[in-house]
């Protein structure tokens, strides 16, 4: 069951991550926010060196999208076919369709031109939110959470698990920056529109979990 303190305090975090994801998206534009965005790309920019253009291509590659529908898929046959677990599944798609989605109509909506500065490699569309940054940290975490939630094993080591999750997003929401395709306010700003639906989705699964938990009692 839900603890009523539980969904209270993620709403609240709800609400605090989209107030400073839109503060994020009104004050980009600023000169004073635009200041700290320029220098930020100039001096990660001089980090350039192949062998880290290397490391952060892998990085961001390794959250793209062929990675993250193959990742689903494998996952949504352990869980239906091996375990005949349905809500994980459910919740899985609903979490990394709706996040791509969201992300797609942010940045047609916000139409922010990407940096042109030095870049590592060559990319189109809009600059805010960072779609790496914003699914990352919603598709990601949600999986580990479902992880941690459904395996005893992974339940016991869940303070790792969470943790390298979140040094993977981090690194990939720093990848963007240091490829030159993303100011650091978008990847900010994706993290709090992501971290507002990965609260959702969690939410959605254990109402999910509480409802047929009832049902089956």
């Amino acid at each position: 069951m839900i603890h009523k303190n539980n969904v209270a305090r993620t709403g609240i975090l709800i609400i605090v991550f989209m107030v400073f994801f839109f503060l994020f998206a009104f004050l980009y534009k600023k000169p004073f926010i635009e200041v700290v965005d320029v220098w930020s790309m100039k001096n990660v920019s001089d980090l350039h060196q192949s062998g880290l253009n290397s490391f952060f291509i892998f990085i961001t590659n390794s959250a793209s999208r062929p990675y993250q529908y193959g990742i689903l898929i494998f996952f949504s046959i352990i869980w239906l076919l091996a375990e005949k677990k349905w809500k994980e599944p459910l919740v899985l798609w609903v979490c990394l369709i709706g996040v791509r989605y969201g992300n797609h109509w942010f940045k047609i909506s916000f139409e922010r031109i990407r940096p042109e500065f030095e870049r590592v490699i060559e990319i189109n569309g809009y600059s805010f939110p960072s779609g790496h940054a914003m699914i990352s940290i919603a598709f990601f975490g949600m999986l580990s959470y479902l992880l941690v939630q459904n395996y005893k094993i992974l339940h016991s080591y869940k303070e790792l698990v969470y943790g390298l999750t979140v040094l993977f997003v981090f690194l990939v929401g720093f990848s963007r920056v240091y490829l030159g395709v993303h100011y650091p306010t978008d990847v900010l700003g994706g993290y709090l529109a992501g971290g507002t639906w990965l609260l959702l989705c969690v939410l959605l699964y254990e109402l999910l979990k509480t409802r047929w938990t009832d049902k089956e009692s």
